[in-house]
């Protein structure tokens, strides 16, 4: 079973989304991601544990259906 996790910054468009999941899951290693200006969306095979970035970026698990 997978685990998703959304990825937005508070009040600000994302310019960079692979960056920006780079620096919260430094252990990306070719997994699944899909990125626009307002989230990132990474998909792990195992839950993983995200870098605390601050309170302005918010990581959070997407239920799977």
């Amino acid at each position: 079973m997978s685990t998703s996790y959304r990825i937005t910054i508070v009040g600000a468009y994302i310019a960079n989304g692979a960056e920006l999941a780079k620096a919260v899951f430094p252990q990306m290693n070719g997994e699944d991601m899909t990125c626009d200006s307002a989230c990132a969306v990474v998909t792990f095979s195992t839950p993983q544990t995200p870098v605390d970035l601050g309170p302005l970026v918010r990581v959070e698990v997407i239920p799977s259906p």
